[in-house]
């Protein structure tokens, strides 16, 4: 979900504070295009109108490589020339006897940095049908989480086709003490109004000893595979790509679950305290992050930590969102050195911190980047 938050340049604070917003943004995030990375530079964009042919500023690049080709857009430019090398990282994931590595491989057939949310293909595609199988096979929670993220379709239900082997309560089987699915499952049964369902599930995710979406992991596994002599650019990219795919976390819509309504009942309410505390102790995305706040300021926690939450939710989103190239306000050198040497400082934190967003950006505020 971070991929949404860099394109925009903003957590979604109005889309947490009207659950409405937030439900169409949190469905649009995750069904970005299930598309191949390999030969997608004409998939990435739509096409521009023929012009005349434009000099790019790339970062590490020079000579003829500047000058785009034929109507690509500068992010179609950035695609083809990194192509390569992205294809063999990709790939080597894929071919991997380690199966989460695998799985990453296989997922980043999907990647995205930019989310178009015009059209949306079938994702019955050959490689989310592998991903779906090695989820299965595996019961391995991070590879089951990544799978979920490819497949989830309309109204947290899974894609026509082999994703509908995949199912929230079967992730929520396999990870026992884990909150995240049942916060999805509990999210679900308020879409179809089974109120019961909705306690079942809340109950489940309060009690739960972890808040693990599995994006930390998972991304520190594909950046560490990244080979020695990757240039700044195709850092970039990789970056990017990874952080695309990687569409579950905490639901936002515990906001809604956690309305002002609903925490009047006591029980709600210490279920819903015992959510925020997790996700403020634990939570590793700045969404997480985000919710943890605004569920602290909805369930009056005691101050000091309202403002310690605000204050880190703020100065998280400056460091992590700042200096992304595919957002269209980085400008007509977004892909020029500056821009991306600051992104990949951003990347070399991610990595650095396990794939912990929010230990990344503590440790980015701390050296004076926020």
């Amino acid at each position: 979900m971070l991929a949404l938050l860099l394109v925009t340049g903003r957590t979604p604070q109005n889309h947490i504070a009207n659950t409405t917003d937030a439900r169409s943004a949190l469905v649009r995030a995750t069904l970005q295009s299930a598309v191949a990375h390999v030969n997608t530079g004409a998939q990435r964009a739509p096409a521009p109108t023929p012009g005349p042919a434009v000099m790019d500023e790339l970062c590490g690049v020079n000579g003829p490589d500047l000058a785009r080709a034929g109507n690509e857009t500068i992010e179609q430019h950035v695609a083809r020339l990194t192509q390569t090398a992205i294809s063999h990282w990709q790939s080597a994931l894929a071919a991997s006897e380690d199966p989460r590595r695998q799985a990453i491989g296989l997922a980043l057939a999907n990647a995205q940095p930019k989310p178009t949310f015009d059209s949306e293909p079938s994702k019955d595609t050959p490689v989310n049908n592998k991903l779906v199988l090695l989820a299965i096979e595996t019961s391995d929670p991070a590879i089951y989480s990544l799978a979920i993220g490819q497949c989830q379709g309309d109204f947290y239900d899974m894609a026509p086709g082999p994703c509908q082997g995949l199912s929230w309560k079967h992730w929520a089987d396999i990870d026992p003490g884990n909150a995240v699915p049942w916060l999805w499952i509990a999210a679900k049964a308020e879409r179809a109004g089974d109120q019961q369902g909705v306690e079942e599930s809340l109950a489940k995710a309060a009690s739960a000893a972890r808040t693990d979406a599995y994006g930390a992991a998972l991304s520190a596994t594909a950046l560490g595979a990244l080979p020695g002599d990757t240039t700044p650019l195709e850092k970039a990219v990789a970056g990017a790509d990874v952080i695309s795919i990687l569409r579950v976390g905490a639901p936002i819509e515990t906001v809604s679950l956690c309305s002002e309504t609903a925490i009047r009942q006591p029980v709600r309410k210490k279920q819903c305290s015992a959510i925020a505390t997790a996700l403020a102790a634990q939570g590793s995305t700045l969404i997480e992050l985000r919710l943890a706040s605004f569920l602290a300021d909805r369930l009056a926690f005691p101050q000091d930590m309202r403002t310690a939450l605000n204050t880190e939710s703020k100065n998280a989103r400056g460091a992590l969102t700042r200096s992304y190239p595919w957002r269209d306000s980085a400008g007509g050198a977004k892909f020029g050195c500056n821009t991306v040497l600051e992104y990949d400082s951003i990347i070399d934190a991610l990595q650095a911190a396990g794939g912990n967003e929010r230990a990344a950006a503590r440790a980015l505020v701390a050296a004076g980047r926020h």
